[in-house]
C-alpha cells in the first residue's frame, strides 16, 4: 500500500469464524495507512465478494462489481467507489480457508478513462446491468446505489449507434453518434463484465473519427492490459507465497524421515532441532534443554577444538566421530556441518547431517586384515621368487661354468691334435698317409665346429653375444669365403657360383665374422645335402635409408629337399628333419638355430623354400650400414670392344660367364658366341676365347690356338682339378678357378685388355702367391705353457720363423727366466692362462708390476689361452695383456701375431 496510493484497503478475512476480518489496514483520507484491530474489524461472511470468491479455485482472481464503499454496512460517506480483487487462501487440507481482499479506488479508473478525452466527446462506464458507474453529469452516477438508476438506454434514446451501421451517411445524420463495447474478462478472473461506450457529437465525431479512434482504443486497451498484468502479478505474489509454504512443509517432511541423522545446531554448539532420526539413534539425552552437540560423540581435544571452529565459523567440513550408548554399544557416523542461512542470506544455525558407518567401518577393518594377510603372503611369494631367480641365475652360472670348463678342457688337447697333424703335412707321407691324415684333420675340425657352436648357443641364450660392428667389403669377404668353401664341393662334382652383381653398396659396416659364420653354415648344409647339380650364393642389397642397407643372401641348391610340414621345426634346437638326416649325414642340428638367431641380432632373418627331391633355397637378411669409405664397384668396362667365344657344354656354367661378361664387364651381348662343337676347319674371330676345362674338345682347342696364334685363351677349371690333373699348359694361356668371382674376373679381363678408366681393384686373393715365414731369428719368445703338447704344437708352428724360444711351465717359472735372462732379453712373452701355481693373469699381473724387472713392464704379452667364452678375452686385456689367441692355434693367426707384435 505504501507503494502503490490506488489501494484503499486490504483485508484478510477468516472464513471459519463468520467472515470476521482478522487483518485490516486502511488508508485515510490523507493518505495514511492505518491498521484496524478489535471492534474496528468487521463481519463480511454475508457479502458477494467473500462469499463468491470462496468458491474459486487456487488459480482464479475475483473482481467485485464497482460500488460505492460499504462500513458496517452503510455506504461510506463522503462516498468512494471502490472494486475489490480476492484470492481464496486454502489451508493444508486444499479447503478454502480465508479470502484475501484488496480494495482499489474505482475513481483512479474513471480518471484514465476521461483523460485527456477530446472536445465534444462523452465516456460512459455501466455495469453489466447498463447502470452508470461513470457519466459525464455526477448526479446520474451511482443511481443504482439510491435506487435512482437511469440506464444506458434511457441516455441514448436519439443518438445512432455505429456498430449499427459502419458508413456515415451523407445527410440525415442525428445530432450525436454513439459508440458501445461490452468488456469481458478471463477464465482467471471471476468479474461481471462492463459497458463502455463513448457519445460524440456528430460534427467533432466526423472532424475528429479518424484521429481519434484509435488513439482511444490503444489507450483503453493499455489500460485493461496495465490492470491485468498488476493482477497477473498480485496473483503470483500470492502463489509464490503459498508455494513457499508448502516448499517448508516438503522440506520438513523430507528431513524427520531422513534415514540419516539431521540437527539444527547455534554458533555456540546447541542444539536447536534434530528429526526422528536424530531422536531415535540418541534416544532420551536430546529431551534435556542445553544439549551440546560435541557431548555427543567421543572426541580428542584436537578433534574437538576443530569442531567448534568449524560450527563458528560457518566452513563446509565433513569428519567422522563415534558414539556410545547407554548400552555401550559403539557406532560410528560420517558427519557434514553445513551454515543455514535467513532469507537476508545472514547465517544464524549449522546443520549437521550424521551417517551411520558403523557397518561400513567394520568392513574396513576387516579389509585391513584382509590387506596385511596379502602382504605376508605377497612378501612370501616374492621371497619365494627371489630364491627361484637365485637358483635360476647358480644354474646359468653353473651351466656357463660347465660349458666354459667343458670347452677349456677339449680345446686343449685339440690343440694338440690340430697343431700335430698341421705338422704331419709337412712331412714325406704317402698318398694313402695324406688320405688317413685328411678324415683326421677332417673329423678334428667337425669336432671344432661343434664346440664353437655350442659356445655360441650358450652366448645368445644368456644374451651375452656382442655384434662387432666394423667397415668390411661385403664383395671381398663373400668371395673369399666361396673361394674357400668351393674346394668341399666341387669334390663331390657340383658347380659352385657366386653373383653380386645386384649389390648397390660394397662398403658396409656390420660384423664381417657373424655373417660368415652364417654363410659358411648355409654353404656347408647346401654342399652336404646335395650330390649333384649346383650350389649358388646370390648377394642383393636395397636402401632403407640414406645410410642404412638390407642386404640378402640366398643359397641355392639342387640337394634333397625338404618336405614342406617339416621347414617350421628346421630351426628348432638339436633338431633336424627327421633321424634319417642325422644318420645319413650328421649333425647336431644347432647351426641353422644359431644362424637364425644370429640373422635376428643383425636386425634380419632366415627363411626357406624348399620342394622335396628338388631343392632348397635358404635366404638371410641383415640389416648393415653404408660404409663412409668408398670403394669402386667390380663393374668395368674394357678400353676397346671385344667379341668373346666360349666353348662350354654346361648350361648353368656358359649363364654365369655370360652374366659376368655383360653385367661385369659391360660386354654387348651380340659379341659373344657359344660354340656348340670345334672343328679345325671351322673359322671363327674372337679376341678372347674361353674354355671350360672339363669340355672333350678342350685338347684340341688349345693345339688350335697355339698353332694359329690365340693370344687370348682363358681356361676355366675347378680347383680340385689344379690339385688333382697332370696337365700341363703352355706359358701363354690364363687360368681362372671356379667359382668365378666379379672381382677375379674383372682384374683378369682388364689385365688382357685394359679399362676406359682407372681400375682400383687389387688382385684377388687366389692370385697371390703363399706368404713366406719372416726370419725372426733376431728375437726372443717366451713361452709359458703347462702342457707340454701345447708347447710342442707352437714350438712346431714357429719352428721356420727361426725364432728363439724358452720355455716356463707354469707362471713362477715365467718370472725367474725373465729375471735371469738378462743377456737375452725377451720380446714377446706367450702366455696360457690356467696354470697350476701361479696363472696367466696374475703373472701378467706381477710382470707389470716391475716384479720381473722394469725392463720388462711394458713387453708384449700374447694371451694363448683355450677359454673362448663371453668375457674371456677382456679379462686378458683388463689383467695387462695385449692380444689374444684361442686355442687351437692356427699357425697363420699366431706367425701373424707374433710379426705385428714384434714390429
Amino acid at each position: 500500500m505504501r507503494t502503490d496510493e490506488s489501494i484503499l484497503q486490504a483485508r484478510y478475512i477468516m472464513l471459519a469464524e463468520g467472515g470476521q476480518e482478522v487483518v485490516r489496514v486502511d488508508r485515510t483520507e490523507q493518505g495514511k495507512i492505518t491498521i484496524l484491530e478489535g471492534e474496528q474489524l468487521q463481519q463480511k461472511g454475508q457479502r458477494d465478494y467473500v462469499i463468491k470468491t470462496s468458491m474459486l479455485d487456487e488459480h482464479t482472481v475475483y473482481i467485485s462489481p464497482i460500488n460505492y464503499n460499504r462500513e458496517n454496512g452503510k455506504i461510506q460517506q463522503p462516498y468512494i467507489s471502490t472494486f475489490r480483487v480476492a484470492k481464496p487462501v486454502f489451508d493444508k487440507n486444499k479447503q478454502v480457508s480465508a479470502v484475501l481482499v484488496t480494495n482499489y479506488y474505482a475513481e483512479q479508473l474513471f480518471k484514465s478513462l476521461t483523460f485527456e478525452s477530446p472536445q465534444g466527446t462523452a465516456i460512459y462506464l455501466m455495469n453489466n446491468q447498463g447502470e452508470f458507474l461513470y457519466h459525464p453529469n455526477p448526479e446520474l452516477r451511482f443511481g443504482f446505489e439510491f435506487n435512482k438508476s437511469r440506464t444506458w438506454e434511457q441516455e441514448s434514446v436519439g443518438a445512432q449507434n455505429m456498430a449499427a451501421d459502419k458508413t456515415l451517411p451523407l445527410n440525415n445524420y442525428p445530432q450525436q453518434y454513439t459508440l458501445q463495447k461490452r468488456i469481458y474478462f478471463g477464465n482467471d478472473i471471476a468479474m461481471l463484465p462492463l459497458e463502455l461506450a463513448v457519445s460524440v457529437d456528430t460534427q467533432t465525431l466526423l472532424a475528429k473519427v479518424s484521429e481519434r479512434r484509435q488513439s482511444f482504443i490503444t489507450t483503453l486497451a493499455v489500460f485493461f492490459g496495465v490492470f491485468l498484468v498488476m493482477t497477473r502479478l498480485y496473483q503470483r505474489f500470492i502463489n509464490r507465497k503459498l508455494l513457499i509454504n508448502s516448499l517448508k512443509e516438503q522440506n520438513n517432511t523430507v528431513i524427520e524421515n531422513s534415514l540419516d541423522a539431521i540437527f539444527s545446531i547455534s554458533e555456540s554448539g546447541k542444539v536447536v532441532q534434530f528429526n526422528n532420526t536424530a531422536k531415535q539413534v540418541f534416544g532420551d539425552i536430546l529431551e534435556s534443554d542445553n544439549v551440546n552437540f560435541i557431548s555427543l560423540f567421543t572426541l580428542n581435544k584436537e578433534d574437538e577444538q576443530c569442531i567448534r571452529e568449524t560450527i563458528k565459523n560457518g566452513s563446509k567440513m565433513p569428519f567422522e566421530a563415534m558414539h556410545t550408548d547407554s548400552s555401550g554399544n559403539k557406532y560410528y557416523y560420517s558427519i557434514t556441518l553445513s551454515s543455514i542461512y535467513d532469507v537476508f542470506n545472514e547465517r544464524y544455525q549449522v546443520a549437521a547431517i550424521l551417517r551411520d558407518i558403523s557397518s561400513l567401518k567394520n568392513i574396513q577393518a576387516e579389509l585391513e586384515g584382509v590387506n596385511t594377510t596379502l602382504e605376508l603372503k605377497v612378501s612370501q611369494r616374492t621371497r619365494e621368487l627371489e630364491r627361484a631367480i637365485d637358483e635360476a641365475l647358480a644354474a646359468s652360472q653353473a651351466k656357463s661354468d660347465f660349458v666354459a670348463n667343458i670347452s677349456h678342457e677339449i680345446r686343449t688337447p685339440m690343440n694338440g691334435v690340430l697343431g700335430m697333424l698341421e705338422m704331419l703335412k709337412e712331412d714325406g707321407l704317402s698318398e694313402q698317409q695324406h688320405h688317413y691324415l685328411k678324415l683326421a684333420n677332417s673329423s678334428a675340425n667337425s669336432l671344432m665346429n661343434l664346440i664353437n657352436d655350442i659356445l655360441d648357443f650358450s652366448k645368445i641364450e644368456a644374451g651375452k653375444l656382442d655384434i662387432d660392428n666394423h667397415s668390411f667389403d661385403v664383395v671381398t669377404v663373400c668371395s673369399d669365403m666361396i673361394n674357400s668353401l668351393a674346394l668341399q664341393g666341387q669334390r663331390k662334382g657340383l658347380e659352385v657360383f657366386l653373383h653380386t652383381h645386384n649389390i648397390v653398396d660394397r662398403m658396409v659396416v656390420g660384423d664381417s665374422h657373424r655373417l660368415k659364420q652364417i654363410l659358411i653354415n648355409l654353404v656347408n648344409n647346401a654342399f652336404k645335402f646335395t650330390h649333384k647339380g649346383e650350389v649358388s650364393l646370390t648377394i642383393g642389397s636395397k636402401y632403407i635409408t640414406d645410410t642404412k642397407l638390407q642386404m640378402s643372401f640366398a643359397v641355392k641348391d639342387t640337394g634333397i629337399g625338404i618336405a614342406a610340414e617339416n621347414i617350421d621345426k628346421l630351426f628348432e634346437v638339436f633338431t633336424q628333419e627327421d633321424s634319417s638326416t642325422t644318420r645319413h649325414f650328421g649333425g647336431t642340428g644347432l647351426g641353422l638355430s644359431i644362424c637364425k638367431k644370429l640373422a635376428q641380432l643383425m636386425g634380419g632373418n632366415i627363411s626357406l623354400t624348399s620342394e622335396k627331391g628338388v631343392g632348397s633355397t635358404f635366404t638371410a637378411t641383415v640389416e648393415l650400414h653404408v660404409a663412409p669409405q668408398k670403394k669402386l664397384n667390380t663393374g668395368i668396362e674394357l678400353a676397346t670392344s671385344i667379341d668373346v667365344a666360349a666353348l662350354i657344354a654346361r648350361d648353368n656354367v656358359y649363364n654365369n660367364v655370360c652374366d659376368l661378361l655383360l653385367q661385369t664387364c659391360k660386354v654387348d651381348k651380340s659379341n659373344i658366341v657359344r660354340l656348340d662343337y670345334f672343328s679345325e676347319h671351322d673359322e671363327f674371330e674372337a679376341d678372347l676365347l674361353i674354355i671350360d676345362d672339363d669340355h672333350p674338345q678342350v685338347n684340341a682347342l688349345i693345339s688350335f690356338c697355339k698353332q694359329y696364334g690365340k693370344k687370348y685363351v682363358l681356361i676355366l677349371r675347378d680347383m680340385v682339378m689344379n690339385k688333382q690333373s697332370k696337365k700341363v699348359f703352355p706359358d701363354h694361356l690364363h687360368i681362372l678357378n671356379k667359382p668365378l668371382t666379379q672381382d677375379e674376373f674383372s682384374y683378369k679381363l682388364a689385365s688382357l685388355f685394359g679399362a676406359s678408366s682407372e681400375f682400383v681393384i687389387t688382385p684377388p686373393n687366389s692370385l697371390i702367391e703363399e706368404p713366406v715365414d719372416a726370419d725372426l731369428s733376431a728375437y726372443h719368445v717366451l713361452l709359458v705353457d703347462d702342457n707340454m703338447i701345447n708347447i710342442e704344437v707352437a714350438k712346431a708352428i714357429l719352428k721356420h720363423t727361426k725364432v728363439k724360444i724358452t720355455c716356463a711351465s707354469d707362471g713362477l717359472e715365467a718370472l725367474e727366466a725373465l729375471k735371469s735372462n738378462k743377456q737375452q732379453p725377451f720380446n714377446v712373452i706367450l702366455m696360457d692362462c690356467q696354470m697350476s701355481n701361479l696363472n696367466g693373469y696374475d703373472t701378467t699381473s706381477e710382470i707389470r708390476n716391475a716384479k720381473a724387472g722394469i725392463e720388462y713392464i711394458h713387453v708384449p704379452i700374447i694371451a694363448m689361452t683355450a677359454s673362448a667364452m663371453e668375457g674371456d678375452r677382456e679379462r686378458c686385456l683388463t689383467a695387462g695383456m695385449n692380444d689374444y689367441i684361442t686355442k687351437p692355434i692356427k699357425p697363420q693367426t699366431l706367425k701373424d701375431k707374433l710379426i705385428t707384435w714384434l714390429s
